[in-house]
């Protein structure tokens, strides 16, 4: 856990200067074909399809390690049967990340979803930060109410890692003082308790979450599955190019106002987010990355932009001169040099992230131990440049808008 968030350093509230120069068109900005506009919307389909697939894999058999580790009493005292549940929420996790970036969704209000979408509320029923609240959780741990009901701010993957992480005797992570009376005497009763009802209570609410992600999870895997939806399908046939396109780019903007702005900013407490930290405001406050239980939040964000570089090659990498995608729109419009930066921005990201986590860890111990020349240059002269080409250069570049909710953003 951290130390004195408010004494030990104050990352600056602003970042350092730079230039982002504006970059130069270097062809006769010749649209896309009809067949390779098709193309490529095929190929972004194919991804969130693959994805998805991967995903109801991936959350079943985290199921399946929750309910070996919580079959009995002698099961629950197995270490290695926990370890063997952790790992594998490390690895759906590392799929979950990905997903978030093709989450398709119509974003304006009122209007129907399109059938080639997948809707927002099924992805956070399915993993919600940074609306989880551990508080909440916590209270129907105490009250030995294992159902985690409608709200989305208790169930999800991050409630499986708040569980799963925490120490066999953790009591609740609600401040004392803010509880009802009755809530109070839950609380002492519950911190009464030994390690073994403690880790039974946990383990009962854990299923509970486990059951509804898999159905989460294998919904939105059907409903994309050409043999029993119509999602993979329709896409592959919209004849509205440019909207598809729209809202695929939508899911990419996770980039900008998701991981640069409550991923990476507020956990530094600084003005360069638009959320307060927890902590406060001007103070580090470390709880606010996002797996501050599993410590794995450098390695959700390198799935985060290896899911966009997947995205921007219209495949893997390893593929990228044999798919079509944004690059190869990009360099037919004559963005040659916008192309090419996007490129090596992307890499420059997963690079600095390996070398932050090479270096510290996680980026909770980057932020816990002060460490602003890592982070804050990192998020100054690596990420932002990369976040705002995007916003202000790559979508412009071809016609594409931002997300109706960012439209006002100039940060």
């Amino acid at each position: 856990s951290g130390g004195d968030n408010t004494a030990q350093c104050s990352f600056s509230n602003t970042e350092t200067p730079y230039t982002l120069t504006d970059p130069l068109n270097n062809g006769s900005g010749n649209d896309l074909t009809q067949s390779q506009y098709s193309e490529l919307i095929a190929n972004l389909a194919d991804i969130a399809y693959a994805g998805y697939s991967n995903l109801a894999v991936s959350t079943t058999d985290l199921q399946s390690k929750v309910q070996d580790y919580c079959a009995t009493a002698t099961s629950r005292a197995d270490q290695t049967k926990r370890t063997a549940a952790q790992d594998s929420f490390k690895q759906a996790m590392d799929i979950t990340q990905q997903a978030l970036l093709y989450a398709y969704k119509t974003q304006e209000p009122g209007q129907g979803l399109d059938p080639a979408l997948r809707a927002e509320h099924d992805i956070k029923a399915f993993y919600s930060w940074p609306l989880v609240n551990r508080c909440s959780i916590d209270k129907r741990i105490a009250t030995d109410d294992a159902n985690p009901g409608s709200s989305e701010f208790r169930k999800g993957l991050d409630a499986i890692e708040h569980l799963l992480f925490a120490a066999e005797d953790a009591g609740s992570s609600c401040n004392y003082d803010d509880l009802t009376a009755f809530e109070k005497s839950k609380y002492d009763e519950f911190a009464a308790l030994g390690s073994d009802e403690k880790v039974l209570r946990r383990c009962n609410y854990m299923q509970n979450v486990m059951t509804e992600a898999v159905d989460v999870a294998n919904g939105i895997k059907a409903a994309w599955d050409p043999a029993d939806g119509a999602f993979l399908t329709a896409m592959k046939n919209t004849s509205n190019t440019i909207d598809t396109l729209n809202k695929v780019t939508d899911a990419m903007y996770y980039i900008e106002d998701v991981v640069k702005d409550d991923k990476l900013a507020q956990p530094m407490g600084s003005g360069r987010s638009n959320t307060i930290p927890t902590c406060g405001e001007g103070n580090k406050c470390p709880e606010d990355v996002e797996s501050p239980s599993a410590k794995i939040s450098i390695d959700n964000m390198i799935s985060n932009m290896q899911s966009f570089q997947e995205l921007y090659y219209g495949g893997t990498p390893a593929d990228k001169a044999a798919n079509l995608g944004f690059d190869d729109w990009l360099i037919t419009k004559g963005e040659v040099e916008l192309a090419d930066r996007t490129t090596s921005q992307i890499e420059a990201v997963i690079n600095g992230l390996n070398r932050i986590k090479t270096n510290h860890g996680s980026l909770y111990n980057a932020v816990d131990n002060c460490e602003q020349e890592d982070v804050e240059t990192f998020f100054d002269i690596t990420y932002q440049p990369f976040a705002r080409g995007f916003r202000d250069y790559f979508l412009p570049r071809l016609g594409l808008r931002r997300p109706q909710a960012s439209q006002a953003d100039t940060d």
